[in-house]
């Protein structure tokens, strides 16, 4: 009977608590929010997963073409020359040039259609 001879006492001012309802209110936003950011990082996955298909498909389209292109001129491509040979794709003739940044670090190929 020690409990019965125990009384409640009110709330102190500053002290009061959440009602059960409020903390399960709590927990269902912030499940429902959980399972929102769980869904975008699913969405991020499958979209990197198309991003990469997509560009294996684009390499493999690449490859297929190149092997359909025919270089004329020199073979040797050094970052420092401005143009080397002429490239026939599909009909149309192009000149191959070599881009260089400004540094010199950095360079790339550049097709330049001829008239």
């Amino acid at each position: 009977m020690l409990f019965s001879s125990m009384k409640s006492r009110p709330p102190r001012p500053g002290q009061d608590g959440f009602t059960l309802l409020e903390v399960l209110a709590a927990v269902l936003i912030l499940g429902l929010a959980y399972v929102a950011v769980l869904e975008n990082f699913s969405i991020s996955l499958r979209n990197i997963d198309k991003v990469r298909r997509t560009r294996q498909e684009v390499f493999a389209e690449l490859i297929a073409f190149s092997g359909n292109a025919k270089f004329t001129g020199d073979v040797s491509l050094e970052p420092d020359d401005k143009e080397e040979g002429v490239l026939f794709m599909e009909g149309e003739k192009y000149k191959l040039m070599v881009v260089t940044s400004d540094n010199g670090e950095m360079a790339t190929l550049k097709l330049q259609p001829i008239l």
